[in-house]
């Protein structure tokens, strides 16, 4: 919403500027005709054009330096209005997506209920219906998350709580409670994670953009599931990547992709769901935590890799001016501090 507000700021600034531009050329005009004499008469005065070639030069150089500026002003209403129609169609296509992302799992909850309800199915039966059911209200649950998260990193109020955690640990226990909800098999997901990886992080925040990049893998992966997770040091970095065997990334979207609403072109065709925020709410974490992360495909059909790069003492405090954000420590405390030392975060 402040993004339309602007914009129509914008635009209403320029388009008074450019009524402005032009009532000053008509002024100069009808001032020019009226006053022609005179200005020919002070323009052969200091020699600025000689006598007998008509309008004098001066009138000519103030009228095409206004007309320049007000195709310069043209030139600026429609770049903005072209951004303003590209990020309209793309909000189309988020309230498109995001319809069809709500009825699909509350037609699962309806069928499954009515199920329930009309009939009496044996207990394996209402086993797996319960748990699709829970499936669904978790990927409902997921959606509407997200949405508020987009919600909230536009207007730069999403809370980050920084403290030292053992990312190897987190990252295991992470990815093994995945695997047992989606019944992943153990050769699906790959490890290579390094041992006793300690970095200064917001978990929480920082959980929110591995499942988006995990999530991202299922969704697009459509002929079979498989990621290589693989965590390092690197210098002062930690270096988390996320390989998949999916549809891949052409080339020239490799740039868009962690744009708002940005989804590349090939998946809508392949009419594969998602809303086109989770790599942004992604980006926009792991950019908080002072790191970054880049996409890596050798085309569609090839797969995809994710890379996030993070600082191991985490974001400067220095580089932060933010009131909804809490350090746990303002100086940078040894590797061998254990979890349980951090202050508590909070208030």
């Amino acid at each position: 919403m402040s993004r339309g507000l602007g914009f129509r700021s914008s635009l209403i600034f320029f388009v008074l500027i450019n009524v402005a531009w032009l009532g000053l050329v008509a002024l100069w005009v009808y001032y020019s005709v009226n006053n022609y004499q005179t200005i020919r008469r002070i323009s052969l005065n200091f020699q600025f054009g000689p006598e007998g070639l008509g309008p004098p030069w001066i009138v000519w150089f103030g009228a095409g330096v206004l007309m320049l500026f007000l195709l310069l002003g043209i030139i600026v209403i429609y770049t903005f209005y072209r951004k303003q129609a590209g990020l309209n169609l793309l909000q189309q296509n988020f309230i498109s997506s995001v319809t069809h992302e709500l009825k699909s799992p509350l037609a699962s909850l309806h069928l499954y209920l009515e199920t329930l309800a009309l009939r009496d199915p044996s207990p394996e039966d209402r086993q797996t219906f319960l748990r699709r059911m829970q499936e669904e209200t978790e990927r409902l649950s997921a959606l509407i998350h997200n949405i508020l998260l987009v919600s909230q990193l536009q207007r730069s109020r999403l809370p980050y709580c920084f403290e030292w955690v053992r990312l190897d640990e987190r990252i295991l226990q992470h990815l093994e409670e995945k695997k047992r909800r989606h019944g992943w098999k153990d050769d699906q997901v790959v490890l290579d994670v390094a041992r006793g990886v300690r970095v200064r992080v917001d978990w929480d925040n920082l959980q929110v953009a591995l499942d988006n990049i995990v999530e991202n893998a299922v969704r697009y992966s459509p002929d079979g599931f498989w990621l290589k997770a693989r965590l390092a040091v690197e210098g002062k970095w930690c270096v988390l990547s996320f390989q998949d065997k999916g549809v891949g990334i052409p080339r020239d979207q490799m740039g868009k992709i962690f744009r708002m609403f940005h989804r590349a072109v090939g998946v809508k065709e392949r009419v594969l769901r998602g809303t086109g925020i989770g790599l942004y709410i992604a980006s926009s974490i792991v950019r908080a935590h002072g790191g970054r992360i880049l996409a890596r495909s050798e085309g569609p059909g090839k797969g995809a890799t994710f890379v996030i790069q993070l600082p191991l003492a985490g974001p400067s405090p220095r580089s932060w001016r933010r009131p909804d954000l809490w350090f746990a420590s303002a100086s940078h405390p040894s590797h061998d501090r254990t979890e349980s030392e951090n202050p508590p975060c909070g208030g």
